[in-house]
């Protein structure tokens, strides 16, 4: 049999829903595109009301097609009773915890249970075929607990992997041909907490960074709260870590990070401005706004504050009320209010980027090929930074190439390859 899987939503669901291609293809399924499939598979997210609604479109899309349709991932997760009630044509559900039984689930040997999300490992990925990139999952679940989040609900409470495992994981990617290494959980400066580890993070980087080879590692999703001096120090100075920081910093008004639940508060987001500017650090963060109690003074003083900051990139998202969560009771702003914020916000967004990537013409950037023709600098983590293209190149994924960046173009940089030398960074 023939089934496709479609991914919806973060990296996290990227990792899961390569745990069941794994688990697929040990039991003899065919893993092919989604119009040749007797069988879709509709990984999605539930995180935010746009990821719910492009998730139900998607499951209305391929039940259309007469194919046998399952559903796995947080939306289910979270609306189980509703979603079975109003999709009664869906052939299957596949909660976070179990997609180790995916197969079972699609023969009709196992018809699935609600179960909190698994902590993989290595043993869950042998039947992957090589990647030049990969995403390694460190832990499982949040205790941040901010106002906004339905995250907890969905995926429980932090559950960290042990360092060896992680580590072990590490080294079977990079045996399979990764040259990246992306760390990825809810909030990945909170690694090791549940351990009793602490500066958990740092202790897992020093410990991936004494593996042999060519690689880069990154790590995504760090709370400002959780950012140290010398955990920065570590990846400005490693070998292998990128000089590139992924911090979701939300706000910077005090009062709308107290609204918020965000631990740290206006403190901790300048203190890791201050530091990956001391260190040379390329920053990327994500702004909410529109959160209640956000007043026009606080929007302008994050307006302000980004104007003043500059980051590398940025991403915005407008608030969206979910069910369960502590700011879901509180007194909204008008939703015209919300998209206008978001639009001005948005707008310096697209400014700021370009002119971030004009700064990059004349450079020479080392640069992990992704596809033939195009592939990422330090500072372009995967589907959200944009790309290298390389003019003239034809090269096979995994490939290192020094780039002499020439153009832009919207996210994107264009260039031409010099030779294969092995600059770090750039």
């Amino acid at each position: 049999m023939k089934v496709a899987i479609v991914t919806l939503g973060c990296p996290k669901n990227e990792v899961d829903s390569m745990v069941m291609c794994s688990q697929l293809v040990e039991s003899g399924w065919d893993i092919v595109e989604p119009e040749e499939a007797d069988v879709v598979i509709i990984n999605t997210c539930g995180f935010i009301q746009d990821a719910k609604e492009e998730a139900i479109d998607t499951i209305l899309e391929f039940l259309d097609t007469g194919k046998k349709v399952f559903v796995a991932g947080c939306l289910y997760q979270r609306y189980a009773d509703e979603l079975k009630k109003e999709l009664p044509k869906v052939a299957g559900w596949i909660s976070l915890g179990d997609i180790r039984d995916v197969a079972s689930i699609l023969e009709g040997n196992f018809s699935g249970c609600l179960r909190k999300a698994v902590l993989p490992s290595k043993e869950d990925f042998q039947s992957i075929a090589p990647v030049s990139f990969a995403y390694v999952k460190i832990s499982e679940g949040c205790n941040n607990r901010c106002n906004y989040c339905a995250i907890p609900n969905i995926r429980g409470s932090l559950r960290s992997r042990s360092v060896d495992d992680v580590v072990d994981e590490v080294k079977f990617w990079l045996d399979r041909g990764a040259k990246e290494i992306i760390l990825i959980s809810q909030d990945t400066t909170s690694y090791g907490k549940d351990l009793g580890i602490k500066a958990g993070l740092l202790k897992l980087l020093e410990e991936i960074d004494k593996i042999p080879g060519d690689y880069w590692v990154r790590v995504l999703y760090m709370h400002p709260a959780g950012i140290t001096r010398e955990l920065l120090e570590f990846m400005a100075f490693s070998s292998r870590v990128v000089n590139y920081v992924e911090s979701p910093f939300q706000h910077v008004s005090e009062k709308v990070l107290k609204i918020m639940g965000r631990k740290g508060g206006r403190d901790a987001v300048e203190r890791v401005v201050q530091w990956c500017q001391d260190l040379g650090l390329f920053l990327r963060t994500t702004f909410l706004v529109g959160h209640p109690g956000e007043s026009e003074k606080n929007f302008e003083m994050l307006v302000n504050f980004v104007k003043d900051i500059r980051p590398w990139r940025f991403s915005v998202f407008g608030y969206s009320p979910e069910e369960g969560t502590a700011s879901y009771e509180m007194e909204a702003l008008e939703e015209e209010v919300v998209k206008e914020r978001v639009s001005v916000l948005t707008e310096l967004q697209d400014r700021i980027i370009t002119e971030n990537n004009w700064d990059l013409v004349g450079k020479k950037l080392r640069v992990l090929m992704n596809v033939e023709n195009a592939g990422r600098a330090f500072c372009q983590a995967p589907d959200i930074d944009g790309m290298v293209f390389v003019e003239g190149c034809n090269t096979e994924p995994g490939q290192w190439l020094e780039v002499n960046i020439s153009e832009v173009v919207g996210v994107d940089l264009i260039g031409t390859a010099t030779d294969k030398s092995s600059l770090h960074q750039g």
